[in-house]
């Protein structure tokens, strides 16, 4: 019966150790990312709602490049992208 336990916590020991590995490696993958930022300006001096009207072509294409549109304040698009090694 102990030779049961003895096996019971080893199997449990081992997935342990397989899950924290497992942990560890997708913390260093996320260190290892990377960003580059962009600042765009907006091209009218408007509302809010009439300068992205304007300026939706222009931010539907950085879309497409892969740039991620963080924040807007006054005038100016903030985006954000990993960068690919």
């Amino acid at each position: 019966m102990k030779n049961c336990y003895w096996l019971i916590f080893a199997a449990v020991f081992v997935v342990g150790l397989m899950i924290s590995s497992a942990f560890v490696s997708a913390e260093e993958k996320t260190v290892e990312m990377q960003w580059e930022y962009k600042i765009v300006s907006a091209k009218t001096k408007g509302s809010m709602k009439q300068q992205v009207k304007q300026d939706q072509p222009v931010l539907n294409e950085l879309g497409k490049q892969g740039w991620e549109l963080v924040t807007v304040q006054y005038s100016n698009y903030y985006f954000k992208r990993k960068i690919i090694k």
